[in-house]
């Protein structure tokens, strides 16, 4: 014991800065795990799915959706999907489809949705053409939930 104190007193600056040291890399060990660990806990949207439970979209109304979509004859196939407040709708349009008749495909969104629903989820619809001579597309309409309208 006694040639410890002897050590601690000949030393006394050295063990001062290498406690120092070790607690500054504590600290910063800390501080980096929070920082760069901190997204690990719960969901990825965070808390932004908050309320979701409130206006949950039924399938019936993405199904009763798509059902109005495919009554246009140049609609060849439609899918959907929901990514957390998003609604992703892909529709395949046929052949010499103009721009301005494949825009019509977001009809059906502001007529079954209510208020509420449009009021929470952003609406994303990506209108394809699979042939080979389809000038102008792919195209997307966009409607963010603020909004009344879909901007092409």
């Amino acid at each position: 014991m006694a040639s410890i104190l002897k050590f601690l007193k000949r030393h006394i600056i050295a063990v001062i800065i290498v406690i120092i040291l070790l607690i500054m890399g504590i600290a910063a060990f800390l501080f980096a795990r929070q920082i760069l660990g901190s997204g690990n806990e719960g969901t990825i949207y965070g808390n932004r799915l908050d309320g979701i439970e409130k206006v949950g979209l039924k399938n019936e109304t993405l199904d009763k959706i798509s059902t109005e979509i495919k009554k246009n004859e140049f609609v060849k196939k439609v899918t959907h999907r929901i990514e957390g407040r998003t609604i992703n709708f892909t529709v395949e349009v046929a052949q010499n489809t103009t721009i301005e008749n494949s825009k019509k495909v977001a009809e059906p969104f502001l007529v079954t949705l209510n208020e509420e629903e449009k009021a929470f989820y952003d609406i994303q619809i990506f209108v394809t053409c699979n042939e080979t001579e389809s000038e102008g597309y792919p195209i997307n309409g966009y409607k963010h939930r603020t909004s009344s309208e879909f901007v092409w």
